[in-house]
């Protein structure tokens, strides 16, 4: 086609053609993404649309539900973590999800920081991240490989991808500040990146293709073919002409006193390398037995296993005296004391080893024994033959994690040793021992001095101190997983310590059920599985205990003795008599205090069959604030703020949930038998389910 000069309405069209491929793209740039034009029930809805089996286990994940607008409103979203009304997790775990992860309804929460898919059946590639802190999607259908992009969340923390179909090489994922890592039963294959190599065996076991450090015997073949003598022939390379003596050397015209001077200076080389290794050798295993606790082997050949010999009985406890070294079945392997609390004087085995021990109590998880060391510094030693869930390495980063812990309601470790068989681990001993004894089982001034504000006062502590480890063990199955009064000790002020908590992540599946109390909660029960819920109604039980100073029956494996303290509570609620349950060692023969019932009713809401229907911990730790502020402020019916009366209860309906229960239809749910509330004897054998 022939060329021709533009007239200007070409150069008009030319003009207004490049303006607009030059607008359009700065206009698609000034639109927000799809996800930021989310709101965040649109975004958990589009992530529930991928899953294909939603319906039955999110039905609360609705846009009919009463809390559409704020899925952090209550009653809260099942397995939506919040902070201040913004979300900052996920925990949709053991609900049988069948989909992938749909990535662009993730994008929308920018605060995002823990993901937790395990036990679903969730397939595909894994998809990219950008900022995360805890990520568990272990036993799903993931497969391919394990994206390099991973390596990009520095923040990344925890990361648990074992029991799927990964498969390729393991990337080098260097993330600075990655503290539990397991990629076991996948199909990975190739060199094990020695970034991720600290985290042991078991983190990388059931891949087959999988070679290097750690796994002992299984040498990859390119280190392989390194180590050995190379075949081929060698070449020398000829000494530069400017260097007389190295060319003699190398052309084999070397003098008598030259090759004596060589060899002489070889070995003395040798000598001065086997000296200094010696040394350190020597200093190490000194520093070892100083800084540690290494048993001596004069210690070890003291130490005999024996402790039954001296034991006797004291308040319904089998008790005795010894030594440590007697209690925990002497040194052996492995003999050393680890500190996890920077906060205490440390102390090493031999001391532990060589003060006089006393058998404090034996419970499903192992034995507990006081031992008081040089200047009277008293602590408890827990032997526990359950915990062998992780190696030596991520046993220690968890200890240390608890060691960590700083709250005035947590009882932190001290220190702890390691054997495959056993654990030993340190604590505090706090003299006046478990809630559970002083109700039940002292009938003495501790027992007399459970009034209404002590009462309040620790469960108000308990309260407390759930919430925290809520908070700070977040990735967690379930946060405490083992709370009952008798894993709840008192200090001489009467402030509640928590013990026993996070033991789920130690203890192996199969056995967690027998030994753990959060797997008395319904859905434990019927499902199989626990969540942080299962800890809100262990802490109901709790807290009916308290009110009600009754011994639960959910403490006893046959139910046989005790007092169904939630479905004895469930009834007095249908029934409209509910302070009729409260201990009459806490009203003087009066009516409760209005508190005395609004607690009751919280302990009645955390104990609901239904999951779904309980408050978060943090939610209950909230209502029973402000039940213990209102007791103080008020004056009046042994402290509380007013005696209850019957009109009070149309709004302790409405402030603990349980009004919607009450209606005629649930009735039956809500109750299904009567329980008489039987005494229990200080020597009843109940009593030895204690923490010490």
């Amino acid at each position: 086609m022939p060329n021709r000069p533009l007239s200007p309405t070409d150069g008009g069209r030319s003009s207004s053609a490049t303006m607009a491929v030059v607008l359009i793209p700065l206009l698609l740039l000034s639109l927000p993404p799809l996800s930021l034009s989310l709101s965040d029930t649109e975004a958990l809805l589009l992530l529930k649309s991928s899953f294909q089996n939603s319906d039955l286990f999110l039905s609360s994940w609705s846009a009919d539900s009463p809390n559409s607008s704020s899925p952090c409103g209550l009653p809260q979203w099942t397995g939506v973590l919040c902070f201040n009304g913004i979300i900052t997790g996920l925990r949709l775990r053991h609900l049988n999800l069948i989909g992938t992860i749909n990535i662009e309804a993730l994008t929308h929460f920018p605060s995002l920081r823990t993901l937790s898919f395990i036990n679903n059946s969730l397939s595909g590639a894994l998809p990219d991240f950008s900022r995360l802190d805890k990520l568990w999607i272990n036993d799903n259908d993931f497969s391919g490989p394990i994206p390099f992009s991973l390596s990009k969340v520095k923040s990344l923390l925890e990361l648990h991808i074992e029991g799927n179909g990964f498969n390729g090489e393991m990337p080098d994922l260097k993330l600075p500040f990655l503290r539990s890592f397991n990629a076991s039963n996948n199909e990975l294959r190739g060199p094990i990146p020695v970034s991720l190599a600290r985290f042991g065996v078991s983190a990388f076991e059931g891949n087959e293709g999988l070679c290097g450090q750690p796994m002992s015997g299984r040498p990859c073949p390119e280190a392989a073919a390194a180590a050995s003598p190379a075949s081929e022939e060698k070449v020398i390379t000829p000494a530069p002409a400017g260097v007389p003596e190295l060319r003699a050397m190398v052309d084999g015209r070397v003098k008598g006193w030259h090759v004596v001077g060589i060899v002489v200076g070889v070995v003395l080389v040798l000598v001065l390398l086997a000296i200094g290794f010696v040394a350190v050798k020597r200093r190490r295993k000194v520093s070892d037995l100083d800084s540690v606790g290494g048993a001596s082997s004069k210690e070890k050949a003291e130490a005999s296993p024996g402790m039954k010999k001296n034991e006797h009985k004291r308040y319904g406890l089998a008790r005795g005296s010894g030594s440590v070294a007697e209690a925990s079945g002497g040194g052996g392997s492995g003999a050393v004391l680890v500190m996890v609390n920077s906060e205490r004087a440390a102390f090493a085995l031999p001391d532990l080893m060589q003060s006089a021990a006393e058998v404090l109590g034996n419970g499903s998880l192992g034995s507990a024994y006081k031992a008081v060391m040089a200047g009277g510094f008293a602590v408890v030693v827990k032997r526990m033959r359950e915990l062998s869930r992780l190696n030596k390495e991520l046993f220690d980063g968890e200890m240390r994690r608890f060691g960590r812990l700083n709250h005035p309601n947590v009882l932190t470790p001290l220190a702890y040793n390691f054997r495959k068989e056993e654990k030993l681990i340190v604590y505090d001993y706090v003299p006046k021992g478990s809630l559970l004894y002083v109700l039940h089982g002292d009938r003495g001034m501790d027992r007399a001095a459970l009034d209404w504000p002590t009462r309040l006062k620790i469960i108000l502590g308990i309260a407390r101190g759930m919430a925290y480890l809520h908070a700070e063990l977040i990735s967690y199955e379930v946060p405490h997983g083992n709370l009952k009064t008798a894993n709840v000790l008192l200090s001489p002020t009467f402030d509640p310590l928590l013990a026993d908590y996070g033991l789920i992540a130690f203890i192996n599946p199969d056995v967690a059920p027998s030994v753990l109390f959060s797997f008395k909660a319904p859905e434990a029960q019927h499902l199989r599985h626990v969540s942080p819920k299962s800890d809100v109604f262990c802490f109901g039980v709790v807290l009916l205990e308290i009110l009600t100073g009754k011994f639960p029956s959910q403490y006893v494996n046959n139910t046989k003795g005790g007092t169904d303290v939630v479905q004895w509570t469930a009834s007095a609620i249908s029934d409209g008599r509910e302070a009729e349950l409260i201990d009459p060692a806490i009203t003087g023969g009066t009516a409760p205090a209005t508190e005395m019932v609004r607690l009751l009713r919280v302990g009645a809401a955390c104990t609901q069959i239904s999951p779904d229907e309980r408050p978060e911990m943090k939610e209950a730790a909230e209502l029973v604030e402000e039940i213990a502020a209102a007791a103080a402020a008020g004056a009046g019916g042994c402290g509380g703020g007013g005696l209850f009366q019957p009109s009070d209860q149309a709004a302790l309906d409405v402030e603990t949930g349980i009004g919607s229960l009450l209606a005629e239809n649930k009735k039956d749910e809500l109750v299904t038998r009567r329980v008489r509330a039987p005494h229990v004897s200080p020597k009843s054998p109940i009593l030895r389910f204690q923490w010490y």
